[in-house]
């Protein structure tokens, strides 16, 4: 065998954490983003929006810039394609984010129903 070979990922450097301590940063993040009014609650997307252009004046009206959005599925469906394009914001849904994401952007927008869904899960 090879003494002290090469170890992969660099393991040593990593820290797993539990699924306890991920709720609890998520929520602390969540919470201190809405005491620095840096979260906003939009109403569910029900309509398509095709245009980026339409996108961007929603996002300009509502002074959003530098942002994570997180929606329901049936929203991120209506949506993603027009917000694919537009710098510094982020789309994804209720499970796929991350607490770095929520520190990375300075401001995180959900919808009604994705805050729903985060009262059940965090909840």
């Amino acid at each position: 065998g090879i003494a002290h070979g090469p170890k992969g990922q660099l393991a040593y450097k990593t820290r797993k954490l539990n699924k306890s301590e991920k709720k609890q940063s998520i929520a602390s993040l969540i919470s201190d983003k809405n005491k620095n009014k840096d979260l906003l609650v939009l109403n569910d997307f029900n309509n398509q929006i095709k245009k980026t252009k339409e996108m961007n004046l929603i996002l300009k009206k509502f002074e959003i810039t530098d942002s994570l959005i997180i929606l329901d599925k049936s929203s991120k469906e209506k949506v993603e394609k027009s917000m694919r394009n537009i710098p510094n914001i982020k789309v994804t849904d209720i499970n796929h984010f991350s607490a770095f994401d929520i520190i990375k952007f300075k401001k995180i927008v959900f919808t009604e129903s994705s805050v729903k869904e985060l009262e059940k899960r965090y909840a």
